[in-house]
This record gives C-alpha cells, structure tokens and sequence, in this order.
C-alpha cells in the first residue's frame, strides 16, 4: 500500500469536500446536517493542514525568510550534522561495537584466509606468473641500477651518520654486547660451543700433531748433545705423529676432561665478560667500529656497487636467469605468506593485530566524517534523504492529523459522540498498555 498515493487522494478529496460543504453550509444554512458534516470537514482540514504545515517547516523555506521564518533544517544544518555524526559515532558505529562485530563474526581470520587463498591462487595461475615475472625482469633491467645505488646511498649514508655519532655506535655495540652476553650466559649455548671447538679440534686433530711432532723434532735439533738425547729417548718410547695425536685425541675425549674444559670455558666467558664491561675495551671497540663503517662505505662504494651493477645487467640480460627468477620470487612470496599466516595464527600476532585493529579503529573519527558528510549535501537532496529513510512516517502524520481532526470535529457536532470517541481512546490506551507489558516480559 502506497502511503504517499494515499495521502495526497485523502488531501485533494478533503479540499474538494470542504469547498462543497462550504458552499452547502452557505446555502443551507439553517440545516444541522449540513453544518455538521461542514465542522466535521473543517477539523479535519485543521488537523491535517496544521501537521502538514509543520512537516513543511523543517526544509522550507529553503533560502532567505518567509514572515520571519527560516526552515528548520536549512538554518540548523550545522548543528544537525554534528549532532547526527555524535549520534551515529555514540549508538551505531562506536569503537567497540565495531570490534565486537569484527571479534564474534571472526572477521579478521576470515579476510586473512581469504587472502591467504587469493596468494595461492594468483601463485599457481600461470598467465598472473608470466605477467609478474615479465613486469620484474622490465622493472630490473630498466630501473635495477638505479636501485642498487639508492640501496647503496642509503645504507651508506645511514652507515656513516651512525659512524660520526658515538651515541649511535655505542647503542649498536651496547646491543650486540648484550646479544653475547645473554648468549655466553645460557649453560646450553656454552657446551653447545664447547661441543663445537671438540669437533673442529679433531677434525684438525692430525695437522696439529704433526705441528707438535715437528716442533719438538726442531726444538731438540737445536739443542745439541741434549737435543740428541732427546731424539734418542723420543725415538725409543715411539714419541711420533701418531703418539701425539692419540694423546690428544685422549685430551679431547676424556670426560674428566670434558668438565674441566667446560670450567675452563665458563672462566673464560667470565674474564670475557669482565674485559667487555671495561671502560677500556668498549672504547677501543667502539672507536673500531666507528673507523670500520667509515672506512667500509668508501670502499663499497668504489669496488662493490660497480661490480654489482654489471653483474646485474649481465644476468639480466641471459634469459636462462629469468625462470631461476620465477622460481626465487614466488618461493620468496609463499615463504612470506606462510610465516605471515604462522604469526597471524600465534599468540603474539593475535595480540599484536588485535591491538593495531583497536587504534585503528578508535582513530576513525565518525563524527567528523559524518558531519562533513551533511555538510556536503544540498538541502534537497538532505530533504529527500530524511523522508525517504522515515519510511513514510511523517506523510502517515499528517494523514493521522486530518482523521484525528474530524473525530474530534464528531465531538464538537454532539457531545454523543464523546462516547464512541472515548471508547476508541480506551482501545488505544489497552492496546498501548498490553505492548508495553509483552515488552517487559520478554526483556526480563
């Protein structure tokens, strides 16, 4: 049922029969039905009239003044934006309604897997892997260059602000400090080291002993009829190569001496930790680095960056290179999609877009935007806005204004007709009473 169809048939027949019952009441005018019926047309012309001029006055008029009067809405147009933006900012789109929506509707694991399956799609889809490819070979052999030498002049410039500033090469040295202590401090990475220095000194276990074989054999040359001896009492208990790897190996093996080693270790990390908090040693060091980024930019910039350069243009310009490329790039993109899905699904991704989404969304300035929003709109188009999103309501007000009217113009014909009045009142008020009760009930 069409209210605004409704609505204007009921204004045009109201202004029809009133004129008529106008005209009847002039020329009869002695006559009770004629009159009542005329009062009855003229209540409800007031009735609706009166809402239909005050639904009116909202917009209208538009521009300037009529008797005084500017339309309600034009002239606080403002006002009713900002209110209308606090409004919607407090009830309807608050911070943490938003989130709440976004954590029980679990939209942000949806949009990642979503993404997730948009990655593998596009990395198995043959004609996006040509494009990409052949869009990254272009890009390199045009801008590949001039990229390197950015990367360069950046990590050199960066290198050697770092290196004029002693704040900034004492808080890289005061980091990696840290790195190593924390590292020597661990009992597991000590013995890890400890099993590690084990392997490399057997594996060098046989040029060491032939090192030891001929320095002792040099050392007893030169010591002439002591010396000879020596050779002699070496030779006779079979003090070669072989002997001295075997004790050595022994040394190594031993777990007696496996422990005393490992305190040996712990001794010195101990000293080595000592000599790094000295004022002496962070000086000396500190001072090393900052010559190393020194002096480590000039000469990267005269050797390294020209090499690289041709280096690039040359494997650029082999097209076997390009499918070792293809398969290096998106090996790279599923190495980054699957770390970036193992930190989104871990405790500390959750946290940490959890966190992020929270500012992001408590940044979004609802009422600004709304208010910017209605201020853009023309007072028509404002207008069409709020009568369309009533549904028909206010057109329903002032169809109710003009049949409220002329039951009260019953009551002004008869005082009779109080009584069917009273009795529709009564409906009205049960009818009121039983929603509000079914209202509480289900609340509770």
């Amino acid at each position: 049922m069409d209210v605004a169809k409704l609505d204007a048939w009921y204004r045009r027949l109201l202004i029809i029969f009133s004129i008529i019952g106008g005209g009847f009441q002039l020329y009869y005018e002695g006559n009770v039905w004629v009159n009542a019926v005329f009062v009855i047309l003229m209540a409800g012309m007031v009735g609706y009239f009166t809402n239909f001029l005050a639904i009116k006055m909202l917009f209208q008029p538009k521009h300037g003044k009529v008797l005084g009067w500017s339309g309600l809405v034009p002239k606080n147009k403002s006002k009713i934006a900002k209110s209308l933006g606090e409004s919607i900012q407090s009830n309807l789109l608050h911070p943490d309604i938003i989130l709440t929506y976004i954590y029980e509707r679990n939209l942000v694991e949806t949009g990642i897997q979503k993404i997730v399956k948009e990655i593998d799609e596009a990395i198995h889809n043959d004609e996006i892997r040509t494009v990409l490819v052949t869009k990254i070979i272009s890009m390199l052999k045009e801008r590949g260059p001039e990229i390197l030498e950015v990367i360069f002049d950046f990590s050199e410039e960066t290198m050697k602000k770092m290196a004029e500033r002693p704040e900034e090469v004492q808080k890289l040295w005061d980091y990696t400090k840290e790195r190593l202590t924390y590292y020597l401090t661990e009992e597991t990475n000590r013995e890890e080291l400890g099993k590690q220095l084990r392997v490399v000194l057997l594996e060098e276990m046989p040029k060491l002993a032939n090192l030891l074989n001929e320095g002792l054999e040099e050392y007893l040359k030169t010591r002439s009829t002591l010396g000879k001896i020596g050779i002699g009492v070496k030779k006779i208990f079979s003090f070669n190569e072989d002997a001295i790897r075997e004790l050595l190996e022994r040394f190594v093996k031993d777990p007696e001496t496996s422990d005393q080693f490992m305190k040996m270790m712990d001794e010195m990390m101990g000293g080595l930790q000592e000599r790094l908090n000295s004022k002496e040693t962070q000086e000396f060091i500190t001072g090393k680095i900052s010559n190393w980024l020194d002096a480590s930019g000039d000469y990267a910039r005269q050797n390294l960056l020209p090499s690289g350069i041709e280096r690039l243009q040359s494997y650029l310009d082999d097209p076997n290179n390009w499918e070792e490329i293809e398969k290096n790039f998106f090996r790279a993109v599923d190495w980054v999609k699957k770390r970036l899905l193992e930190f989104m699904n871990s405790e500390e991704g959750k946290v940490y877009l959890k966190t992020n989404i929270e500012k992001f969304v408590h940044n979004i300035n609802v009422t600004a935007l709304v208010e910017e929003r209605v201020m853009a709109l023309d007072t028509d188009d404002l207008e069409k806005m709020i009568l369309d999103n009533t549904g028909g309501n206010l057109v329903v007000i002032q169809f109710l204004g003009g049949i409220l009217g002329m039951i009260a113009g019953l009551i002004q014909v008869h005082i009779y007709f109080s009584v069917p009045v009273g009795a529709l009142v009564l409906i009205t008020y049960i009818a009121h009473y039983r929603n509000q009760k079914r209202i509480v009930v289900e609340g509770s």
